[in-house]
């Protein structure tokens, strides 16, 4: 599918601002959960890879977005989170 905000969104992640490196994870996190079929779209950018490797960044802040969107990625069905 084409879908250049995602892809966007990938990018930013290798920004040289950490604020724009979080935004990123967290909007990609958001797109995963809202957009049909988003896990394997994200998947197929290699969306979690680049994000995974953001886990263990030494900004904390960074880091909990990263986390995040990693977790938003990994969850099969929102129906049943609450």
């Amino acid at each position: 599918p084409n879908t250049p905000s995602l892809q966007l969104l990938v990018a930013l992640t290798t920004s040289n601002d950490e604020d724009v490196q979080a935004i990123a994870c967290y909007d990609i996190g958001e797109f995963v959960r809202h957009y049909p079929n988003g896990r394997s779209i994200a998947r197929s950018l290699g969306a979690k890879d680049i994000v995974m490797k953001l886990v263990d960044h030494q900004n904390k802040e960074l880091q909990r977005h990263a986390l995040t969107a990693v977790s938003k990625m990994m969850v099969q069905n929102w129906a049943s989170v609450h």
